[in-house]
């Protein structure tokens, strides 16, 4: 595809660098890894395949060939030659047609994923682009996808999709995904303008006494400007001040660090590898995918929870992910030439064991 808008930030993403954070990388990865996950299992993809990321909307592509897309994520209007499309379904784009991602009404980021495989560099088992790092796997620009830039397809091979065949993927994932959302809507990341957000306390919550934990979990924090891939600074009502000397640490996805102004600024993806503010928790996973779809000026509550419950909220909504990966290979398997994009036998094996290893 060529593009002919990138937006305000368009980029390929995955789960990024997990496992070499001790070297000093940082995770990166998808802000919604939810809806980057869903948009390839709608493909009968391997979750981890590369997907393109789009902050809020004003992206347009031109197709150089024909492929199957799915595009998932923030509440936005998706056009193909002026004709709208559904959000988390998988649709033909033949060549010559015109995909536009108009500026969301709720949410932030919107995810492409592609029956094929973006032909596009790894680095430490990642395709993530770190400007703060000048890791640049993929031969692109801190500034992501540019105007006239060709996206490439990796080949393969004998089996290319025909027409047929195209919209027979089409009409089967579309079914499947509508099925999907009614029996488990765990699979699609909330869109709304205020968040209710659930927090494990860490080992470091007693250094916060009874009334600043009070505070934390019973006022409604707002998304300040200050906010990109690396971190979320929120504003509201200092919860106090904590004077502490630390050792600096290292740092998970998610971890709320307090600062001395009292107010919470929660790491992301692209956070440093260590930090030495105190932490009065961390975000659970399965909602981390909703602080990538937060904006300036949303709302933020927290509420406290376990970790047992955090942890079957999360093998509940990988279960069924996995449940979405699994029928729609019948899909792509029913013409389609498997290639290493294409959740095969093998690939979906290999998914699942990442799944249960819990990346």
């Amino acid at each position: 595809m060529r593009v002919l808008s990138s937006g305000l930030y368009a980029r390929f993403t995955d789960h990024g660098r997990i496992g070499h954070q001790h070297k000093g990388f940082t995770q990166s990865g998808a802000s919604d890894t939810n809806s980057h996950n869903l948009a390839n299992a709608i493909l009968g993809k391997a979750l981890n395949s590369p997907t393109i990321e789009i902050l809020f909307g004003g992206f347009m592509v031109t197709a150089t060939e024909d492929i199957v897309i799915a595009v998932t994520g923030a509440e936005a209007s998706i056009k193909l030659d002026n004709s709208p499309q559904s959000i988390n379904t998988a649709f033909c784009v033949l060549k010559g047609q015109t995909l536009e991602i108009g500026y969301p009404s709720l949410g932030a980021r919107n995810y492409i994923a592609c029956h094929k495989d973006y032909d596009i560099a790894y680095f430490l088992d990642s395709c993530c682009m770190v400007a703060r790092e000048r890791i640049n796997a993929m031969g692109q620009t801190s500034a992501g996808l540019q105007f006239n830039e060709i996206v490439k397809y990796r080949k393969v091979g004998d089996g290319e999709l025909s027409k047929v065949a195209v919209n027979n993927i089409c009409n089967m994932t579309e079914q499947v995904v509508d099925q999907e959302r009614k029996i488990n809507p765990l699979l699609l990341t909330k869109l709304a303008n205020e968040y209710i957000i659930r927090v494990v306390l860490g080992y470091q919550h007693n250094l916060f006494d009874h009334k600043m934990k009070a505070l934390f979990f019973n006022q409604r924090f707002v998304v300040s400007e200050d906010v990109d891939s690396m971190g979320m600074r929120l504003e509201g009502k200092s919860i106090g001040q904590k004077s502490v000397r630390m050792y600096s640490e290292g740092i998970v996805n998610g971890a709320i660090q307090i600062t001395p102004n009292g107010l919470p600024i929660i790491m992301l993806g692209e956070r440093q590898t260590i930090g030495g503010y105190p932490k009065v928790g961390s975000v659970i996973s399965i909602d981390l995918p909703e602080l990538g779809q937060c904006r300036p000026g949303s709302y933020i509550r927290f509420e406290e929870c376990d970790m047992l419950t955090a942890r079957q909220l999360w093998l509940l909504r990988q279960r069924g992910m996995k449940n979405v990966v699994a029928r729609n290979s019948v899909a792509t398997n029913n013409g389609v030439a498997t290639n290493k994009g294409v959740a095969t036998n093998k690939g979906l094996t290999t998914n699942t064991k990442r799944m249960n290893n819990g990346e």
